[in-house]
């Protein structure tokens, strides 16, 4: 059975405050926010809806403007540090618009006339949006015969968006897959700190099992190839393993400043007390 491909068009602003409103840190977003994992968890959706579906394309739409708001607005560093990080993805492009006015709603205008325009090639069009204003742009491709395929990030979708279009995939308790995860190694003996280990944990994928491993060279990271009593030959010291879906890691865990400092003054006590403490240690 051959592949369809069905390009996707991201409202690139709406993408990003749906995400910050998981209460997600934007300089996570800012680092490992990827195109990756994201494809293969839709292919997986839509298969399970008999679409077998290739998806070779991705058209990031999004305005000069900063992401997000108050305090969770990005500063101009991290927004480009991540539009300039993921157009390097294969299939990836980033349309910026630049026109005077309301440049939110260039935006939407720059993505009605990319999907008017894929309509003449493709039969189907993925469209990420939680925004009411496409419910024309919808209709009319309704009319037209065009499947529009609506993700949605928001744990509810406008019942006029679902209205009018062909399928909804809802990725809102699948936020894992919007991220790379690099499962970082660093050595306890030097400089390290608060922000490197709460990158340790940020860089973690909870769709896995994880643990917190120290070796007798003092490396700290956490594994998901290896849990458990699973090749434990040059550990100084690990913890009880992190069952997957519990949200000990992960972009999540690592937004919550209170449950980093924890984890981050237990894991110093116990590398200052490696020679007197058991080799396996408790959550």
């Amino acid at each position: 059975m051959n592949k369809e491909n069905i390009p996707i068009i991201i409202d690139g602003p709406n993408y990003i405050n749906r995400i910050l409103d998981m209460s997600i840190d934007k300089d996570i977003i800012s680092n490992q926010l990827s195109f990756e994992n994201f494809r293969d968890a839709l292919k997986i959706q839509l298969n399970g809806r008999g679409i077998n579906a290739q998806l070779p394309k991705i058209e990031f739409v999004c305005s000069k403007k900063l992401f997000g708001s108050k305090s969770k607005k990005f500063i101009q560093i991290e927004r480009d540090v991540m539009l300039e990080r993921i157009m390097l993805e294969q299939g990836v492009h980033i349309e910026e618009i630049d026109l005077p006015g309301s440049q939110e709603k260039g935006v939407d205008n720059m993505i009605t006339t990319k999907i008017e325009s894929f309509s003449e090639k493709y039969k189907q069009i993925i469209l990420i949006t939680n925004d009411r204003d496409f419910v024309p742009l919808l209709s009319k491709m309704r009319k037209k015969e065009t499947n529009i395929i609506l993700v949605s990030l928001s744990k509810t979708v406008p019942k006029e968006l679902i209205n009018e279009s062909y399928i909804i995939i809802n990725l809102y308790n699948q936020y894992e897959c919007l991220f790379n995860y690099n499962y970082p190694h660093y050595p306890l003996y030097r400089d390290f700190d608060l922000k490197k280990y709460r990158e340790i944990v940020s860089n973690a994928d909870d769709r896995v099992n994880n643990q917190f491993r120290v070796t007798t060279t003092g490396f700290v990271y956490l594994s998901y190839k290896d849990t458990g009593f699973k090749n434990i030959l040059g550990l100084q010291f690990r913890y009880e393993t992190y069952g997957a879906g519990n949200g000990y890691v992960g972009p999540v865990a690592a937004s919550d400043s209170k449950y980093i400092e924890k984890g981050y003054k237990e894991l110093m006590i116990a590398w200052k007390r490696k020679d007197s403490i058991p080799s396996y240690l408790g959550i």
